[in-house]
């Protein structure tokens, strides 16, 4: 059927624009409240350390150094200092990522989940270091679904098996605790977020 108005043309192209600005702003909204703004304290018996901020003394357009560039830090898995321009994507890595890269999505806002299969009291077998990335998967997935900022990665050359970071903050420990990893992500993700890359 032909619209012979030109009205109902401009009609049409009216209710498609709001349509696509509701949407949008539906899909803003909807990705703010998936962090909280409402951290709440991270549990004292698990000792979390903070580490001073490295890079608050540089601008923005210091901080970052280019791709290959190995970085000094003063926590091992870092927390916070100069990093590469880039980002590593949320969720789960197969292949270790590079800290200057993950030091990035703790700025962003991200939690960086970082395990070693060597560390701990003694070494893992591979059923289960599997064991291991599984339950850190069954945490970490459906909040990555769900629009939440989390790397997980392995990470050699720590001495525990499993170290939680956000920007300033660390905490390691050698057996799996969903509960612990769970409280972490719940005060840190996006606690430190000058970038606005939670917004």
């Amino acid at each position: 059927m032909r619209i012979r108005h030109p009205g109902a043309w401009i009609a049409a192209a009216i209710f498609i624009i709001v349509l696509f600005q509701l949407v949008f702003v539906l899909r803003v909204f909807d990705k703010s409240t998936k962090h909280s703004e409402n951290h709440p304290p991270y549990p004292a018996e698990y000792g979390v350390q903070l580490f001073e901020d490295e890079v608050a003394v540089f601008s923005a357009a210091d901080r970052h150094v280019q791709s290959g560039v190995t970085v000094q830090y003063n926590s091992n898995p870092p927390t916070n200092g100069k990093h590469s321009g880039g980002a590593a994507p949320w969720g789960i890595s197969e292949e270790p990522v590079a800290r200057e890269l993950a030091v990035h999505n703790m700025e962003h806002g991200g939690v960086v989940i970082w395990y070693n299969c060597d560390g701990g009291p003694q070494p893992l077998d591979e059923p289960a270091c599997d064991r291991l990335l599984e339950d850190l998967t069954g945490v970490v997935d459906p909040r990555v679904d769900d629009g939440l900022y989390i790397v997980v990665t392995p990470y050699s050359e720590m001495e525990n098996r499993i170290a939680l970071t956000a920007w300033q903050y660390l905490d390691a420990f050698d057996e799996f605790d969903a509960d612990r990893v769970e409280a972490f992500i719940a005060s840190f993700e996006c606690k430190f977020d000058p970038e606005n890359a939670c917004r």
